[in-house]
């Protein structure tokens, strides 16, 4: 045994067994053999191998004009702590070794002999199976987790995707799953910042320690290390918090932050404040003094303990931002470019072009670049001369030139949002632009949606990479930030992913099943778990305004998942919303509840799994009861015989004890009409029945929460009136029952009812 270096409380060493090297660090022996292939990968707790046998893995292969090269010879210098691998073609790389408590380094120096393409780390194999975490690039079974760390950004977890003989499982993987287990993987691209300085670290520890020992690795090589009110962001509990996103400004801010404390919400995030994405210059409606109106409105929020935060598009450029207009950056990115084939002058609609490559595609922008001027063109022609038809020209406010035959012209890159994009060096002056507007401002949260328009540089992952970086390296305040998407380098920078939207369903009908699917993902690659975005609406066409209902299965999916959310809702809606204060109180109640881990392991997984309604405790605490709703069942008039009898017969299962019945009627209209109404609902349970003297117009509700005095509300859950039932309630006993429903129709069409029963279990107490 050579000892490299010694502590009081640690040896790190490398042994040479024969033809093999091996190096160690607390609980991980990596073994190497003397083609430079890594043979050996063992808990050294356990004293289990974890290298599949039949098997083989490189430590580094390259890839020159697409040829992949495994090394044929190692030699290792243990003074210089240096591995040359030398390939068959006599090129030689170096790659300096660096063996820690927690983690070996593998980084590579220089490569002699040639200028490879592409490096790839890996793909390390493993037996392991049980959980990959693709992203974070780490493994684990019961007992022991193996994974990579890229060190620098332009080291990609992953396997490039211009090579398919490289690597295993997708190209934005660093951990894969494969048919022995599982394999871990990085690469570097010349094209990037060159190979030389990739660099990865290795480790292996007990699998409950897999979070922890990443941190370690950021901090001690100088990884992003993103601190949330001085705890590590991975678990900070402000990583984890739900918040309110709703449109504001200098006018309205101090309604929006009511209406956020009413919540108990301590993040307010603006959904759109831009005027124009480039130079992200602020809505001046809502800004009048740009920059200044933020700083204002965040220094008023944190007054009373809110952060603020802004939504953005990463990359793209609106068409009226002066990247664009008047006069159009040279750097913005084309698709490609080709040359005038004849003189032009300002007003020509049709133009000839050398090469038609690059404008066959139509577009949503459809726009070319002339020096100075925009240009929109409509087709271009399926024969040569090759023209661009239908052309718009000064398009976006830039100004109609005449250009010379030989001019440069290009196809610019744009996008269904309507937007153009930077190329990598303009890039840069986007990222300035969101570091001055944050550390001017002082806001606190981020989302770089669109992250994905980072690849219109060519540049792939190590665009994004490089965009989140120089944000996260710029700021001078802690900020909270997620993106469209999650990469293995950007695992280290963004606090969570808050992904599924709200738009066009109702609040349990929006991308349920992909919300929960992700809390898995987040759970396998170690990160904060998040549920997305839902709406509080009013009604909107055959969508039903938000109730408190609503609000209750969302917070209970979020206690279940120990996970937050955005609460969505403009100035407007909550005002509109009859039930916004009822809503918002018992958002407050449920975040409490949840961030203080109130609830067992055992009711989080029936919270997952159903839905519960909660309430303050008398003696502190909250109450928790397990709530189930019927299916929504429909009645419609009938034309009857004499003597038939009329009404709807339903059955519903009640699965708790015998209790009143509980019901939320709606009435639903059938076309336009000054005189549909029903009148006098009443329900039939084991022959005790009960009416309702009242009379409810299309789109009114008539809620019976287990009380003789039921409510009449607007479609927008405003109360209209109070009724009171022509008896005592009857009772829903356990089990399955008929519920008889009848109700006089009037006015033509004659509208329809709809009818969901509620049943509530015993509650529990929650301290």
């Amino acid at each position: 045994m050579n000892v490299l270096s010694q502590s009081a409380t640690l040896i790190f060493a490398f042994c040479i067994t024969g033809k093999s090297l091996n190096f160690q660090t607390d609980n991980l022996l990596i073994g190497l053999n003397e083609k430079g292939q890594i043979e050996s990968i063992y808990d050294l707790l356990q004293k289990k191998e974890y290298f599949p046998e039949g098997q083989t893995a490189s430590l580094l292969s390259i890839a020159i004009d697409n040829t992949v090269e495994s090394p044929k010879m190692m030699i290792y210098d243990g003074a210089s702590k240096q591995l040359r691998l030398i390939y068959k073609t006599d090129v030689v790389a170096t790659i300096q070794v660096d063996i820690k408590s927690t983690h070996i380094i593998f980084e590579l120096k220089s490569v002699e002999g040639a200028n490879p393409d592409i490096v790839m780390w890996g793909p390390y194999p493993t037996i392991i199976s049980q959980t990959i975490g693709e992203v974070v690039g780490v493994v684990r079974d019961d007992k022991f987790a193996f994974g990579i760390q890229a060190l620098n950004i332009h080291t990609i977890g992953g396997r490039p995707s211009e090579y398919p003989n490289i690597g295993v499982g997708s190209e934005s993987h660093a951990a894969s799953p494969t048919e022995y287990g599982s394999a871990v993987q990085a690469y570097s691209r010349d094209r990037d910042e060159g190979i030389n300085g990739s660099k990865i670290a290795l480790f292996g520890c007990p699998a409950d320690q897999a979070l922890m020992t990443i941190g370690k690795i950021e901090v001690d090589e100088g990884l992003p290390h993103p601190l949330l009110d001085g705890v590590w962001g991975k678990i900070s509990p402000t990583a984890k918090l739900s918040y309110l996103i709703t449109s504001f400004g200098e006018q309205n801010l101090d309604e929006i932050l009511g209406y956020a404390h009413k919540a108990g919400l301590k993040y307010v995030y603006h959904e759109g404040p831009f005027n124009t994405w480039g130079h992200f210059q602020l809505s001046p409606n809502q800004f009048p003094d740009g920059d200044e109106s933020m700083m204002r409105c965040v220094e008023k929020a944190e007054k009373t303990g809110i952060r603020l935060g802004i939504h953005t598009l990463t990359n793209f450029i609106t068409t009226n931002d002066s990247y664009v207009t008047p006069t159009p950056n040279s750097r913005l990115m084309r698709v490609g470019s080709s040359s005038l084939a004849d003189d032009i002058n300002e007003s020509v609609t049709e133009i000839v072009v050398v090469n038609p490559e690059s404008f066959k595609e139509q577009q949503w922008l459809s726009t070319a670049i002339i020096d100075e001027e925009l240009v929109q063109y409509e087709a271009i022609s399926e024969i040569e001369p090759w023209k661009l038809i239908g052309c718009k020209r000064g398009a976006f406010g830039t100004k109609p030139s005449a250009h010379k035959a030989g001019s440069d012209i290009g196809k610019l890159w744009d996008h269904p949002y309507k937007v153009f994009f930077p190329n990598l060096d303009m890039q840069d002056e986007l990222t300035n632009r969101i570091v001055e507007l944050f550390n001017k401002t002082g806001l606190k949260q981020i989302s770089f949606d669109g992250l994905e328009g980072c690849f219109a540089t060519r540049y792939g992952l190590y665009a994004e990479n490089r965009f989140v970086k120089q944000c996260f390296d710029g700021w001078k305040n802690d900020v909270i930030n997620d993106a469209s998407g999650l990469s293995h380098y950007l695992w280290h920078i963004h606090t969570r992913m808050n992904w599924g939207e709200p738009w066009g369903k109702a609040m349990r009908e929006g991308m349920p099943e992909y919300r929960f699917r992700n809390q898995a993902y987040f759970e396998r690659n170690l990160f904060p778990r998040m549920l997305g975005w839902f709406l509080i609406r009013t009604v909107e066409g055959e969508l039903e305004a938000t109730s408190v209902d609503d609000v209750e299965w969302v917070m209970t999916k979020c206690a279940g998942y120990d996970a937050g959310c955005a609460i969505v809702g403009s100035l407007n809606t909550l005002k509109r919303n009859g039930q916004a204060n009822a809503m918002l109180n018992s958002i407050r109640e449920w975040e409490k509840a949840r961030l203080s881990e109130t609830f067992s392991d055992e009711q989080r997984q029936r919270m997952r799994e159903s839905e519960f309604h909660l309430e303050l405790a008398k003696d502190g605490g909250w109450l928790i009861y397990p709530v189930e709703f019927s299916a929504k069942f429909l009645s419609c008039y009938e034309e009857k015989q004499p003597g038939q009898p009329s009404g709807s017969e339903y059955e519903v299962n009640n699965k708790f004890d015998r209790q009143p019945l509980r019901f939320i009627m709606r009435v639903i209209p059938n076309g336009n009409s000054e005189t549909a109404l029903i009148t006098n609902p009443s329900f039939e349970i084991n022959f005790q029945s009960i009416t309702f003297p009242v009379s409810l117009k299309p789109t009114q509700y008539l809620v019976c929460e287990g009380d003789r005095k039921s409510l009449v509300y607007d479609s927008n859950w405003n109360l209209i009136q109070t009724v009171q039932a022509d008896s005592e309630l009857p009772y829903l006993p356990s089990g399955k029952q008929r519920i008889m429903f009848d109700c006089e129709y009037e006015g033509e069409p004659k509208p329809t009812v709809e009818v969901s029963f509620k049943m509530i279990g015993k509650p529990e107490i929650v301290r």
